[in-house]
């Protein structure tokens, strides 16, 4: 009897640089495997940032598309342990788990073309959550008009064909909701080497081009998307992180001397993470 492929996810895992290069970790160690069940222990997992959902629910539907693999853990232990993982929709269960303490955005996926079922989400889910700060209507068009088009760039840009994960987390005593986007297209970088003409050769400045107002890759007017969201969470005082390609980059990192970080074991796509102050 061959012996059962055990990867382990321990510690904690938090949104930032440590904790999504631990997934992306997860995501190689896995890929090397092919038609078969692997068994995640979560024994010595400490925490997990509910909204990583999204980023861990594409690796895992990602393998199995791909490697054909498929997934087992003790739901129990995660059960008792780790409950908003069932009651954000990520893992299912017999006794169906309320989110009582409305502290959840659920984790859905969505199919690129279906632009009037992200819609709802972000408006029905996402923007009138409990957690959410108290937007001007300004404020609130702008960050919808902003995220519609950050989702109609997957299409555009990123030619995938793959869903785009989403989920969101509440942290009510931090005072803030974390809001995490991934998309497995090809990220930021083929499309703006092509539109500068090679001037941009790498993930950072690739983000930081995308990130400037106006600049777009598509040939009509448009890029506002990340713009306005970067200078919405400037503005007060949320943080806001791109990965793409090889790079990790946010607003809190771009007074710092770091300015990024890399990923010595790269994803594929791109990753939105919004933090949201609750004011």
């Amino acid at each position: 009897m061959e012996d059962k492929i055990v990867l382990h996810l321990s510690d904690s895992f938090h949104t930032n640089f440590s904790g999504i290069k631990r997934l992306f970790e997860f995501y190689k160690l896995a890929s090397e495997y092919y038609n078969d069940t692997i068994y995640i222990d979560f024994y010595h997992l400490i925490w997990f940032d509910a909204n990583l959902s999204a980023l861990f629910g594409s690796i895992l539907a990602k393998l199995n598309n791909e490697n054909n693999l498929s997934f087992s853990t003790d739901l129990n232990f995660l059960q008792e342990h780790f409950d908003v993982l069932f009651r954000n929709g990520f893992l299912r269960s017999k006794s169906a788990l309320d989110d009582e303490q409305k502290s959840t955005v659920s984790f859905r996926s969505f199919k690129p073309d279906d632009k009037d079922g992200f819609i709802g989400y972000i408006e029905n889910d996402l923007l009138s959550h409990r957690g959410m700060p108290n937007f001007t209507e300004k404020e609130k068009d702008d960050i919808i008009e902003s995220l519609i088009e950050v989702f109609c760039n997957i299409q555009i840009h990123s030619k995938s064909e793959e869903p785009f994960y989403v989920c969101g987390q509440y942290y009510p005593k931090q005072g803030f909701l974390t809001f995490s986007m991934v998309d497995l297209g090809v990220g930021f970088l083929p499309a703006i080497e092509n539109k500068t003409k090679g001037k941009i050769d790498n993930s950072y400045d690739a983000i930081k081009w995308a990130l400037e107002k106006k600049n777009t890759t598509k040939g009509k007017p448009g890029g506002l998307g990340l713009y306005n969201l970067n200078s919405y969470f400037n503005r007060t005082n949320g943080n806001f992180q791109i990965i793409s390609g090889d790079t990790f980059w946010s607003l809190e990192l771009e007074t710092t001397v770091m300015k990024k970080f890399h990923f010595p074991n790269p994803y594929v796509g791109s990753i939105l993470n919004l933090f949201f102050n609750y004011q």
